[in-house]
């Protein structure tokens, strides 16, 4: 499948997909840290860095980019976007799960579409640590679907 690109709303959904590059790369090594490693060369780790840093940008909008244009190591990149975007406020926890109680399944619409949209919210709010018993997802996915 197609990596998306980050955007201003699709952080929670894009940074398990780039997590899970990194890690078939064997690459995330590089944004978890700031120290070489003993085994390697300063040159190649800012050779390394330079690849991730690339790999990383390539999946970045362009509405996005130009807040970490400046970025040439991989770990300072990695922090600024989660500064950036992973807001764990209570009010952002409070608006998702208002979303999620409050979601309607639309006549004549697509069910995969509505379950799809359904599972995206609940993985924000599982991205956000709040956790939900697997009854009360179920409710609430019955919750959203008309009495017929």
């Amino acid at each position: 499948s197609c990596m998306i690109k980050l955007t201003a709303t699709n952080y929670p959904m894009w940074k398990p997909r780039m997590e899970d590059i990194l890690y078939c790369k064997d690459m995330h090594h590089v944004v978890e840290t700031t120290t070489k490693p003993d085994d390697k060369t300063e040159d190649v780790w800012n050779t390394t860095n330079c690849n991730v840093v690339g790999l990383i940008r390539q999946y970045i909008d362009q509405s996005v980019f130009h807040h970490v244009d400046s970025d040439t190591m991989a770990h300072k990149l990695w922090k600024r976007l989660e500064s950036m975007y992973e807001r764990k406020t209570a009010l952002n926890k409070a608006s998702l799960v208002r979303r999620l109680v409050k979601m309607k399944y639309k006549d004549g619409r697509c069910m995969v579409k509505h379950l799809n949209d359904y599972q995206g919210l609940l993985n924000q709010i599982s991205s956000m640590k709040i956790s939900l018993a697997d009854e009360v997802q179920a409710l609430l996915l019955l919750s959203s679907l008309p009495d017929n």
